[in-house]
């Protein structure tokens, strides 16, 4: 029987310093691991009171960096099962990102124990690696290792725009093909920004403290996508949604006082826009609760609040590209309705003249 040789390879702990967890708000370290999180996790209870912590441990957006001219790479992790949805279950991967460019999709084992995986596609030439993380399962980083000999380093210096975005499992990425193909993850790697998702599943209902987080992270542009689990879980009625709008945005413009900000309504839903939710709100009239909070705020001063009509981002004409089945309750865009998603949303940015102040690199 042939046994294939040992290669030597140089460990590298998940603490180490050269690795940076981009996306992450916070880090909980653990025996041996540690897992990113998107919301303070000493605090995450007061962000998320109703329950569903575990969202907020689901590193959508989060990559872990490293530059390598190793032409290999091991994964040691530990990813958990998906939680229970409503529709298409979701599949854990990685990408594994060289140079901005794929060279690898994981799928990863979900079962919660220690697992690994070895990527070959890297170049073997020093390069920028990125491992962008599952968006829909927990997930801890126990280690990476390189060929023995292989040179490492931390991330380039310099920094790309920072880019915070808000919304719901819309925008955590449900139904993606893989991380970095989530819109969201389209948006930021082909524009260059940096993005840190505060996207959570059955969430964006305007909180406050996530306002006050918004307004904490540092951001060169901000977004919000905003409307869909307003209407589905009647977290407000009309008066509310509007007051809580007005609200919120001033918060964040406490630290953040002209930093371009988009508030993106709902996509198109179509189960939903003419049917009243739990408040008495059809999808169609939260869109027009949502421009007209924006409204009022760009009159009383805020000229870079910018509103984006959700259908016009990803309309009625992109039904067929929509994760659920028709009959059922269609809310998320499928994996081949998230790069137009995010062309889209790019568009209409750019033409709204929203777009990160900082376009240097210089830090």
């Amino acid at each position: 029987m042939q046994t294939q040789p040992v290669r030597a390879q140089l460990d590298i702990r998940h603490d180490d310093p050269r690795l940076r967890y981009r996306g992450a708000v916070s880090l909980q370290r653990g025996p041996g691991w540690t897992a990113p999180w998107r919301l303070p996790r000493e605090e995450a209870a007061l962000y998320l009171p109703g329950g569903g912590l575990g969202r907020a441990a689901m590193p959508s957006g989060v990559r872990v960096t490293l530059r390598t001219d190793s032409a290999s790479l091991v994964c040691r992790y530990q990813a958990d099962p998906a939680p229970r949805l409503n529709g298409p279950e979701e599949r854990a991967r990685l990408d594994v990102l060289c140079d901005g460019r794929p060279a690898a999709t994981v799928e990863l084992e979900t079962h919660g124990g220690d697992a690994e995986f070895r990527c070959d596609g890297l170049p073997g030439r020093m390069a920028a690696v990125e491992l962008w993380l599952p968006f829909y399962h927990q997930f801890r980083l126990c280690g990476l290792s390189v060929e023995a000999g292989a040179a490492l380093e931390g991330e380039a210096p310099g920094r790309q725009p920072r880019w915070v975005h808000c919304g719901s499992s819309i925008s955590q990425g449900r139904g993606a093909a893989s991380p970095s193909r989530a819109w969201t993850a389209l948006v930021a790697r082909r524009a260059g920004w940096d993005l840190t998702s505060l996207a959570l599943g059955a969430s964006s209902c305007l909180e406050p403290m996530t306002a006050r987080l918004m307004r904490d992270l540092p951001a060169d542009l901000l977004t919000l996508c905003v409307g869909v689990n307003v209407q589905a879980l009647g977290s407000h009625n009309r008066d509310a949604l509007v007051s809580a709008l007005v609200g919120f945005v001033p918060t964040v413009r406490e630290g953040h006082p002209t930093t371009p900000f988009a508030v993106m309504s709902t996509i198109t839903a179509p189960e939903r826009e003419e049917v009243p939710g739990p408040s008495g709100m059809t999808m169609r009239e939260c869109r027009a609760h949502i421009r007209r909070a924006v409204t009022l705020l760009r009159d009383h001063g805020d000229t870079r609040l910018h509103y984006l009509h959700g259908p016009d981002v990803f309309g009625p004409a992109c039904t067929p590209l929509m994760l659920e089945p028709e009959g059922s309750d269609r809310l998320h865009p499928a994996a081949a309705g998230h790069p137009v998603l995010a062309s889209r949303f790019t568009t209409l940015l750019h033409r709204a003249r929203c777009v990160p102040i900082l376009m240097t690199a210089a830090e």
